[in-house]
């Protein structure tokens, strides 16, 4: 059996996935989603990275530090151009390029508040007491020629008397000192080319990003090496909700994993057996026989052994002609809970021996547990759907519960680069003048080159991996993952949403059907097995999220599909009552 840290093929030595060039052009268009890989992986050795489905982390943790170093390059220039001259006491110089920047945040006020919906400010009641000529003269315009003065023309006017006073400002001081204005102005020229160079960079490095066929940096950082290990680590540390007293959880719809899905990294759960599937290990034979006389007083197969058997009938499925192959890819998955972790380490090995991962599947009450994991890609990964079988055998039943997630494709501006007009020659040159207009909010949030310092002093000091050795009150199970969150919701899924759902149902059909092979192998009596198998496969039940929608079912003794509960049924062949 293969280590669980070795990284597939799929990932190393053949060209990225879709999901993984998007990905890495996302941390470039979205500051929110490099933020967000930053801070939750690459400075985050504290907690085990997510498995990682249809898609590899490291180029896109190597890459997020380096759009960090592109927006950081023309903020510092910001903040150089207006600290660099008072240091070298051309502080004239200084006032003039802060002025302009002010200039520039009070453009990107004025189009801020353009959307402001227009009220009316009430007028400021003033003493009438004293009335004096003038006084009386202004209430009598007013009472003749009334004004309304709306909030936006308000700020509109404010704004406008701060800019004329910077410009006024601005004039003074180039008059009064003429060379101090030529520096600000080679300043000025200096922030500009800085500017369109971070821009045409930017797009150069998306237009590589679409072409390449390797993403992996050639050398890896000690923190990315362990983050590599984790995401393909057979083992996936989940995270247990916290306790909650509010009253309204009991009025909540049940679901057999809970409001928050352990399976992290898989996606949205958007299917599952619930309850799962239970089958009382009878014989065959002898169908009047007592219970203690039909039933296997000892299983007559171990639980690992239909895994086993389940694993090698899935995989067919990937050995098809191309024409009708369905893409699978099957794999051991153990989850663990952070606080079952938090008290006994050895439950997050290195690395799982067969007789260790046998000996977990056959043990129903072990912490680790144990899924049976058939991963599904399409369209180069931007969709992953993940079906999760768990077995156990217990109490002379057997038992039998699945679920499925999917990840759905990443937002369009991580893919934008692929179209028309936004890669080549072209793009570079529209992209590096379209750079120009984040100056004003570059000045703005230019304080968030602190943040940036501070994420690389936390890489620089913090150990690669703080996960293999226990320290007191830090859990290391996952938090987030960068898939799920560029991942668009599976409720808006449109024509994709039946292609996914019809792979699920195909593996999961296949899979039963294989272990109704297994069980009559085995002598068990599959007639209960077959018929529930088939009440699944046809089923209209779906769980998608915490919506459970039932249609075409009978449930309960003389049951009809179309029949209102307040209405009495009607006696077979018409028969009065």
């Amino acid at each position: 059996m293969t280590t669980s840290h070795a990284p597939p093929a799929q990932e190393t030595s053949l060209e990225p996935t879709a999901a993984t060039r998007h990905l890495c052009a996302g941390v470039y268009v979205d500051e929110r989603f490099r933020d967000l890989v930053i801070g939750q992986v690459c400075t985050a050795p504290h907690r085990r990275v997510a498995p990682s489905y249809g898609f590899d982390i490291v180029p896109v943790m190597h890459h997020a530090w380096r759009a960090a170093a592109l927006s950081a390059l023309p903020r510092a220039t910001v903040l150089a151009a207006v600290v660099g001259p008072v240091l070298t006491g051309s502080v004239p110089a200084a006032i003039l390029i802060a002025s302009g920047f002010g200039l520039l945040l009070l453009l990107r006020l004025t189009t801020l508040i353009h959307g402001i919906d227009r009220q009316a400010i009430p007028a400021q009641r003033s003493s009438l007491g004293g009335l004096g000529p003038l006084r009386a003269y202004r209430f009598l315009l007013r009472l003749l020629f009334p004004r309304v003065t709306t909030r936006k023309a308000y700020a509109i006017k404010r704004v406008t008397t701060g800019a004329l006073w910077l410009a006024l400002t601005m004039l003074v001081i180039a008059l009064v000192y003429p060379q101090q204005a030529l520096t600000a102005l080679l300043l000025a020229m200096a922030v500009t080319v800085v500017y369109l160079a971070v821009g045409a960079t930017r797009q150069l490095i998306l237009n590589r990003i679409l072409r390449t066929h390797a993403l992996r940096p050639a050398r890896l950082s000690g923190r990315q090496r362990a983050a590599d290990r984790q995401q393909h680590h057979m083992c996936a540390v989940y995270r247990r909700p916290g306790h909650s007293d509010d009253e309204d959880d009991d009025l909540a719809v049940f679901t057999l994993f809970g409001d928050e899905s352990p399976f992290i990294g898989a996606g949205e759960l958007v299917y599952q057996w619930n309850p799962p599937m239970s089958i009382q290990l009878l014989r065959p034979e002898n169908d009047d026989a007592p219970l203690h006389e039909r039933e296997h007083p000892v299983p007559p197969f171990q639980a690992h052994e239909l895994v086993e058997y389940l694993r090698e009938a899935v995989l067919p499925l990937n050995t098809d002609s191309h024409d009708v192959r369905l893409p699978a890819e099957v794999r051991d998955r153990v989850y663990v809970a952070e606080t079952d972790v938090a008290a006994d380490r050895s439950l997050l090995p290195h690395h799982f021996t067969r007789s260790e991962l046998r000996s977990i599947i056959n043990t129903p009450e072990s912490k680790q547990h144990h899924f049976l994991e058939v991963t599904t890609p399409a369209d180069g990964s931007e969709f992953v759907a993940t079906v999760l079988l768990h077995v156990s055998l217990q109490g002379r039943t057997l038992s039998l519960s699945t679920a499925a997630c999917v990840l759905a494709h990443t937002p369009r501006s991580f893919q934008r680069a692929e179209e028309f007009g936004h890669h080549g020659s072209a793009a570079v040159i529209w992209a590096a003048l379209t750079e120009l207009t984040t100056l004003p909010s570059d000045i703005q949030h230019s304080w968030r080159l602190v943040r940036y310092l501070y994420a690389l002093a936390k890489a620089a000091v913090l150990p690669w991996d703080l996960t293999t050795t226990p320290i007191r009150n830090i859990l290391i199970g996952s938090r987030v993952s960068i898939r799920e969150e560029s991942s668009q919701e599976w409720t808006k899924v449109q024509l994709e949403k039946s292609d996914i759902l019809g792979r699920m149902k195909t593996i999961e059909q296949r899979l039963l059907s294989a272990a109704s092979d297994f069980l009559r192998a085995k002598n068990v009596d599959t007639s209960a097995f077959d018929d529930r198998a088939l009440k699944i496969i046809n089923s209209g039940i779906f769980n998608f999220g915490d919506n459970n929608t039932f249609s075409n079912n009978a449930v309960g003794d003389a049951a009809q599909v179309g029949v209102s509960a307040s209405q009495p049924a009607q006696p077979e062949n018409g028969a009065a009552p």
